[in-house]
């Protein structure tokens, strides 16, 4: 018999053994996934890295529909690289990238936390195979969420976008609060959090979690979590830190009216980001003009 399908029978006796206890505080055993970094791409950025507009299936992976691809690719950001991301399938229609905090912080990016499809704010990052490189404002943290069949979550009086407690039952039991219900159909239940969560919590390959009782509201927005933005100075001459200027960084200094941005030894300037320059009539140089 199909894994998925036990899984699904198990949970829905479950929860009907719950029903008939006097303390039904608890929802029925969910798996907890450790989701570590990775990559969506859109079609039109897959061909640009691979020459293909899918990537290559590896094999399945819990969610139905969705795979590991045979695909790799480097992430590049203004203080730092990650090597062998990987990349899922199939394409979307835009890119995303899903990092942790402490990821974003190697990059030196201000991802903020959104659930997946929404990349309003995302932070800029290069996505790098082999000679191929793209700029995306694609990089986020994902929100702890969980995903249910809608049938599954109509049983627990759950919807969709619902907020509820989630109990991680890891080596070092966690309470999640903020996790956010996604109940569609075809979904395989399983909580996502990232590497971050997952280590706090002592996530292991069989940890389960339970559903807290009570703890369902109708959803807020996400609010984006920033990390200290580098520090231009408001002044004729400036500099960055990092050894890759990008396109956002370019129009950083535009606004903070700078007239010319000195180059420190064996940093490199994106196309993108001297076109920013040019039109914001900030000169490039290696040399700060002496009084």
């Amino acid at each position: 018999m199909d894994r998925a399908l036990i899984e699904q029978t198990v949970r829905a006796v479950l929860s009907r053994m719950s029903e008939t206890r006097d303390d039904a505080s608890a929802s029925p055993p969910i798996v907890v996934e450790a989701s570590a970094r990775h990559v969506h791409l859109s079609e039109r950025d897959c061909t640009a890295l691979f020459g293909q507009a899918q990537p290559t299936e590896v094999r399945a992976i819990s969610q139905p529909g969705q795979y590991l691809s045979k695909e790799r690719v480097r992430l590049v950001g203004p203080r730092g690289v990650l090597d062998n991301v990987a990349v899922l399938g199939p394409a979307r229609s835009a890119t995303q990238v899903e990092i942790s905090m402490t990821d974003a912080r190697a990059l030196g990016v201000d991802a903020p936390v959104r659930l997946s499809g929404d990349l309003a704010g995302a932070a800029h990052v290069f996505i790098q195979a082999g000679e191929a490189m793209i700029e995306a404002q694609a990089a986020i943290v994902a929100e702890r969420h969980l995903h249910l069949p809608a049938a599954e979550a109509r049983a627990l009086g759950l919807g969709d976008r619902e907020i509820v407690r989630v109990r991680v039952h890891g080596a070092r039991p966690l309470v999640l609060e903020g996790v956010v219900v996604r109940a569609t159909d075809p979904a395989a239940a399983r909580l996502h959090i990232d590497t971050d969560e997952a280590n706090a919590a002592g996530v292991g390959r069989d940890t389960l979690c339970t559903i807290e009782r009570g703890a369902g509201a109708a959803i807020a927005p996400a609010v984006p979590v920033q990390m200290p933005e580098k520090a231009v100075p408001a002044v004729q001459a400036a500099s960055i830190e990092g050894k890759l200027i990008a396109e956002h960084d370019a129009l950083a200094l535009v606004r903070e009216g700078a007239k010319k941005l000195v180059l420190r030894p064996g940093q490199l300037v994106t196309p993108l980001a001297r076109d920013a320059l040019r039109a914001g009539g900030v000169e490039l140089t290696d040399k700060e003009n002496k009084a």
